[in-house]
């Protein structure tokens, strides 16, 4: 009779910690996941300003070449005409090139995945010091 307890006993404790183990590798995941989906929302969100941002810029560049080029043309002496037509598509795309420098530095902050990946990292760093204990 004891030999059975003997039995029962160590083998159900194999089995509770097991269990354990599982449901922390399962709490673990499951943060993770948690966590990458607020990480893909926060960058979902940002594409979409971007994306906007751009079509502003285009859109705006676009009136404001056709309606001040067509202005300044009609305005002035024909003598003067390409002068200015030179002087506003400069300006006009230096100001469109500016904000697409803009947007581009906004691209470069974007941080897709950036606290998951630093948790993985403090996870697999956890995990080989534990294996390092182990194995001493």
């Amino acid at each position: 009779m004891n030999t059975s307890k003997s039995r029962q006993g160590p083998s159900k404790t194999i089995i509770e910690i097991g269990q354990k183990i599982i449901t922390k590798m399962i709490n673990i995941v499951e943060t993770r996941l948690c966590l990458a989906i607020l990480e893909i929302e926060e960058e979902k969100s940002k594409i979409i300003k971007i994306l906007l941002m751009l079509g502003f810029i285009f859109l705006f560049a676009a009136l404001g070449f056709v309606c001040l080029l067509m202005a300044v043309v009609w305005s002035l002496n024909p003598k003067f005409r390409i002068i200015t037509i030179t002087i506003l598509s400069v300006i006009l795309l230096s100001i469109s090139f500016l904000l697409v420098l803009w947007v581009l530095k906004k691209l470069r902050s974007s941080t897709l995945l950036q606290y998951t990946r630093k948790e993985l990292k403090t996870d697999s760093a956890i995990m080989n010091n534990k294996e390092d204990q182990y194995n001493e």
